[in-house]
């Protein structure tokens, strides 16, 4: 992975670096605070052939030798025959064997000294087993070099490093552990989370799309439950955002001939589809476009509860099973107009026993007929994909379906599968709309941060004062239908636009 996927990966999954980088420092702190303290203290031997030192000769075949003792002369300092005499001496309540485990002996490559050090809990009495070990070790090396050859030993064995008390435990090393224990800690982290990624098969950015054209990203906003439509959440909110760009990709999908029905459908419930789409006809009603809302999802029908209007009015049942004669005057009296921007729905009316045959019937084929001729755009909220076939149905009487995923909830082959099955029976997948992106992925994944007034507003005046933003006027029809947020945030953009204007006249002068 490159470095801004690390850093993305460390972002999304901070919780989890968090929580096991703790639990690596707190593991530290366990080791730091429980084990006992530790001292070393350490004594070196030097083993020589004494020789003429005016025979040259000699003294190179007795350094020879040495080097060559000294690498067996180390296995003997841990032995019974050096460790009884010590234990006996300083009356230790220890086994050699045990004593042994207290002692490395090392000789250094290509030296004639061997290195002695001892572990204990207690620094002096460390250093008093190393100097014992040391003195009953050059003992035992000239008894054992006598019995060898009956003479004078060839050896001579002489500490010249005497151990002194340490003055500073040699473990626990706390600074060590915390580094390790912090650094493990992280790592653990990354190593879950990289298990996740690989484990994960969920769509949560547009390269899990698999081809298919992303045309929009929606924030997840911990408010879209309370207040879920644009009209509530203010002209300048980034959601509100999010659906202009929505509108802006569809309306340029094709320039000459944009699609004029168009399909809002999921893989399964819950991913935000009758939201979108009703947010998406909202947003073409505020931009003047002449708009009609279908609420084709009649086993569990929701544009009702979120434009408060009664589901038991009559809708598009009572006019496909023949209650209501099917013509442009029936067909204007059962719609209802939404109050702030003038969006024409056409809601589901009763629930039918047998939703399946009544959107495959011909009157249905009527009724798109009709909404064709008399609007711009023709929005329709079907039921997700994959429980039932009734967005299949619907999909092939418009232009194209859009398809909205929860991001990082709804499993790729369930996505594949809802794309698949609209393919299959003839119909076009417009695109993708990616639904409630946590915001640290909609702005290390996108590129952005979303918030208009705080963004365009605050980080990039040049580019409002040439936009929208800057050029948006709305009619007093328009601000007497908005809410006290969206006449704050006009009133809000009505003075920076004044005060580009005066530093204009400033400049200019």
């Amino acid at each position: 992975m490159e470095l801004l996927q690390y850093w993305r990966l460390i972002v999304q999954n901070r919780l989890i670096i968090i929580a096991t980088t703790v639990l690596g420092i707190i593991a530290a702190l366990i080791i730091n605070f429980t084990t006992i303290p530790t001292y070393q203290s350490e004594a070196e031997i030097f083993v020589s052939t004494p020789a003429s030192t005016l025979d040259i000769s000699a003294l190179a075949t007795g350094g020879s030798f040495s080097q060559q003792r000294v690498k067996s002369y180390a296995q003997i300092v841990n032995s019974p025959l050096t460790l009884e005499p010590v234990i006996q001496q300083l009356q230790l309540k220890t086994t050699p064997e045990k004593l042994s485990q207290a002692i490395v002996a090392s000789a250094p490559l290509d030296t004639v000294l061997i290195k002695l050090t001892v572990t204990d809990i207690d620094p002096q009495r460390a250093s008093d087993i190393a100097n014992a070990v040391a003195d009953q070790f050059a003992l035992t090396v000239s008894e054992l070099e006598l019995h060898g050859i009956g003479v004078d030993s060839p050896v001579k064995v002489s500490t010249v490093k005497r151990a002194t008390p340490a003055g500073a435990p040699s473990a626990p090393k706390k600074s060590i552990n915390f580094a390790l224990g912090l650094l493990l800690g992280f790592g653990a982290g990354i190593g879950i989370a990289s298990l996740r990624k690989l484990l994960d098969n969920t769509v949560k950015n547009e390269d899990d799309l698999d081809g298919t054209p992303l045309l929009a990203a929606i924030g997840f906003d911990n408010m879209a439950d309370e207040k879920p439509l644009i009209t509530q959440a203010g002209r300048y909110a980034a959601r509100t955002e999010s659906f202009r760009t929505l509108r802006t990709n569809l309306q340029f999908l094709n320039p000459d001939a944009h699609p004029q029905v168009i399909t809002f459908t999921s893989a399964l419930p819950g991913e935000g589809k009758t939201t979108s789409a009703l947010n998406l006809a909202l947003s073409l009603a505020q931009a003047g476009a002449k708009t009609v809302l279908i609420e084709t999802d009649l086993r569990r029908p929701k544009i009702p509860i979120y434009l408060e209007m009664s589901a038991m009015d009559p809708g598009i049942t009572e006019l496909i099973s023949g209650q209501k004669l099917l013509n442009a005057t029936s067909l204007k009296s059962v719609l209802q107009t939404e109050r702030k921007t003038g969006l024409k729905v056409l809601l589901s009316g009763k629930v039918p026993p047998n939703p399946s045959e009544l959107l495959s019937s011909q009157k249905f084929d009527q009724v798109i007929a009709l909404l064709r001729k008399h609007f711009e755009y023709v929005i329709i909220d079907c039921p997700p994909l994959l429980p039932v076939t009734d967005a299949a149905i619907v999909a092939t009487k418009s232009d194209g379906v859009v398809l909205v995923i929860h991001a990082g909830l709804t499993k790729r082959p369930h996505f594949i599968g809802a794309r698949d099955a609209i393919q299959s029976v003839g119909s076009k997948v417009l695109g993708v709309v990616l639904n409630k992106i946590p915001e640290t992925s909609l702005e290390y994944e996108y590129g952005y941060r979303y918030g208009y007034p705080k963004y365009y507003g605050s980080h990039y005046k040049p580019y409002a004062s040439k936009g929208e933003f800057n050029n948006y006027a709305p009619s007093a029809e328009e601000i007497s239908r908005m809410d006290f947020d969206e006449k704050f945030e006009h009133i809000k953009g009505q003075k920076f636009k004044q005060e580009l204007k005066r530093q204009e006249r400033k400049r200019n002068q």
